[in-house]
This record gives structure tokens, sequence and C-alpha cells, in this order.
């Protein structure tokens, strides 16, 4: 908790701050030293760093011909009702504070059975790890434990609010855009009608939610053995494209 107080202080600070708190006195620092640390911010900036990014996404995710100013706007209405203001910081904040109590319900017992068995030296006894919940185990060593971890909470809720305010409303553009051009107005009418009744207005306020349930997170993990297991196959396949790919660059046979 200490750590995430500290790295949000952190990254509010201002640019300015924070490069006159990391940067060492003039006094301290030879004239190489400088020019080592002035090289380095020069090649990790990240505004050109960020800049370089965008240049990137850009070519990656050109912008699409305009859609239909009524088809559009249908699809605004659409994309407001499945992605109402606050749905961000909900689904994100639901899914860390789940993960935040699941970890606290467990054990040193259950921890130390995730992992290798630890190797003990000569005549040392194995110790015995508590099956009390990690939880209550560190309210004995803090009173204000479970107060201090409501606060995280509150706090973490707070970050995701503001980042959603920034983020949702270019989601949603892009969204009602992509929706714009993929349904015609019929379609997009019918989506609203939905979206309007109790039960679609139900699932829009949790659409983004469900992708961090626990069961979609689990089947989603659980296919990875699966996938694994394909691998070999398709390691032989990708040879043997490659190999097709060769052959196709050689000359026929009797050819220079």
């Amino acid at each position: 908790m200490r750590l995430l107080c500290a790295c949000t202080t952190l990254s509010l600070l201002p640019a300015g701050a924070a490069a006159t708190a990391a940067t060492p006195t003039i006094e301290a620092v030879t004239p190489k030293e400088e020019a080592k640390d002035e090289a380095k911010a020069e090649k990790l900036d990240p505004a050109e760093m960020m800049a370089g990014m965008m240049v990137l996404f850009d070519r990656f995710f050109p912008a699409g011909p305009e859609p239909e100013p009524a088809r559009l706007a249908l699809a605004r209405d659409a994309t407001m009702a499945m992605f109402p203001k606050g749905t961000y910081a909900a689904g994100v904040g639901s899914f860390m504070e789940g993960m935040v109590d699941r970890v606290l319900d467990m054990s040193e017992a259950d921890l130390a059975a995730m992992g290798p068995a630890a190797k003990l030296k000569k005549g040392e006894a194995a110790k015995v790890p508590s099956k009390l919940p990690l939880r209550a185990e560190l309210a004995k060593k803090d009173l204000q434990f479970d107060a201090k971890v409501a606060a995280g909470k509150a706090f973490a809720r707070t970050m995701f609010a503001k980042v959603g305010d920034v983020a949702e409303p270019r989601f949603r553009e892009g969204m009602a855009r992509t929706l714009a051009r993929r349904f015609d107005a019929r379609q997009l009418a019918e989506i609203q009608a939905f979206l309007a009744t109790p039960t679609g207005a139900a699932y829009g306020r949790q659409m983004v939610g469900l992708w961090f349930e626990p069961e979609i997170m689990r089947s989603t993990f659980q296919a990875f053995p699966d996938i694994m297991k394909l691998m070999p196959e398709l390691m032989k396949e990708g040879e043997a494209f490659d190999r097709a790919m060769k052959d196709k660059g050689k000359p026929a046979a009797g050819k220079k």
C-alpha cells in the first residue's frame, strides 16, 4: 500500500520537481558524467517516445472514412448506453479489488504450496507455514490494517475514475464511429431499442465488467496447456512453410 501511494505521489509531481529531486547537485557531477546523463535523458525522452508511438499507432490503426452523420448519431446513443460514464472505473476497480481480497484470503500455507519446496540446510527443521489468512496475520501486526486496505481501495477507485474521465470519451467516440460503419440505420435502431429495455440497460452497464469476471479469466488461462500442446505441431508447420518459401526463390531445374 505504501508503494502504491509513493508511486502515485511521484507520478503527480511536476516534471521539473521530479527532475530536481532525481538529479545530483552540479558540484557532485563531473562533466563526463553529466554528458552521459544528458545522453541517457535524450535517449529515453518520454515525450519523444510517446510521439513515436503515436506515429506508429496512426500507421497501424488509420482513421476510416467519415460515417454518415445520421448513423453516427444513432451509434453514439448506443455507445453511451453500452459504455456509460464510470464504466472503466467500475470494471477495472471491481477486478482489482477482487484480486486484492483473494490474495488476502490466502494463507502462507497456500502460497507455499504454489512454489517448490524450500531447501533446508543440514539439521534445519522445516517451518510449518501458517494456515491463517494473510489478512488476519497482517491485522495482528497492524491494528489499522483493515482500515488501510479500505482506504487503499477508495484511493484506487478515485485514480481509476480520473483515468476513465480521460479515456472513456475517446473510447466511446471510436466505438461509435466503428458501429456506424458496420451497422446500417435499421440495425443501429434495433440495438438502441434493446439497450433501452431494462435488460439491455443492465447489459450495457455490466458489459466491460464482464470481461474481468473470474470465470472468463479462468477459462482463458485454462486454454494455455492445450495451446502449449499444439506448439510442436505448429513449429513443424512453420518450418515446412519456411522451406516452401525458400524453395520458391530457387531457380527451376535447368535454368540459371
